[in-house]
């Protein structure tokens, strides 16, 4: 009697991952944009770089980015579903907009602030979230590209505190300014409900009230991100009342 039980259970394995296909789906094309609009902004940053080893690095980060890319469409492919990107989508626009004013103004700390401190701490916690929830290789997946998201912003830390320690409120400033653009977005992406519309990056209508069914949820995800922003930014040394009171002001 034990194979037949092992192979019931595998049956029914297989058959509740099928019916979670879809919902699969979109979380890997939210995911799969990210990674493209990092590299993308990866890529970008290295063409305002004057040291060559910045260039180096950067393009070295544009191409980890499309590599995690790859892994999140082949998971895809693995439960069925052909992932789509499209970081023409109304947030993801708006993000890569944000990060292509800091280029303009050939601000690298701007950039890093976006990508490093905002955008990372995103990726590293909802990914991190997901990962517990994941099905088999999806799962480890998601694991183990958060932990390698983690350490692009290990890496960027002693050159953001360094630049802080030169001018301690003119650093805070920015850092503030770039909260209220490309916060806004994000938590927009992970509010409860779509005022602006569809994302343009769900297949069909928005996953998030689809999510409980995988044990996720839009809340979850958006309080593990807010949360690892905060401690972020307290890495940094930013004082805690102040982020705080960012935070709450962002749209739910």
């Amino acid at each position: 009697m034990e194979p037949v039980i092992s192979l019931n259970s595998s049956a029914i394995q297989c058959t509740s991952l099928s019916s979670s296909a879809p919902i699969w789906q979109d979380v890997l094309a939210q995911a799969i944009t990210g990674e493209l609009l990092a590299a993308m902004n990866y890529t970008s940053l290295s063409e305002i770089c004057d040291d060559p080893e910045e260039v180096a690095d950067a393009l070295e980060h544009a191409a980890g980015e499309r590599g995690h890319a790859a892994a999140f469409a082949a998971e895809g492919r693995k439960i069925g579903v052909e992932v789509s990107s499209n970081v023409e989508g109304m947030h993801w626009k708006r993000l890569r907009e944000a990060f292509m004013h800091c280029i303009a103004e050939r601000d690298f700390i701007g950039c890093l602030i976006v990508q490093e401190i905002m955008l990372e701490s995103f990726a590293v916690a909802s990914y991190a979230r997901v990962a517990k929830v994941g099905p088999g290789s999806l799962g480890k997946t998601f694991a183990r590209i958060a932990a390698e998201e983690e350490e692009h912003v290990d890496h960027a830390m002693a050159i953001l505190r360094a630049e802080r320690a030169q001018d301690v409120q003119r650093f805070d400033e920015k850092v503030h300014r770039l909260h209220l653009d490309v916060m806004t977005t994000l938590a927009k992406m992970l509010a409860k409900e779509c005022k602006d519309g569809h994302c343009e990056v769900c297949h069909g209508n928005c996953v998030k009230p689809s999510l409980f069914e995988v044990s996720l949820s839009a809340a979850a995800l958006r309080g593990a991100s807010l949360e690892q922003y905060l401690k972020t930014l307290d890495m940094l040394g930013l004082p805690g009342e102040v982020t705080l009171a960012w935070v709450a002001q962002l749209p739910v």
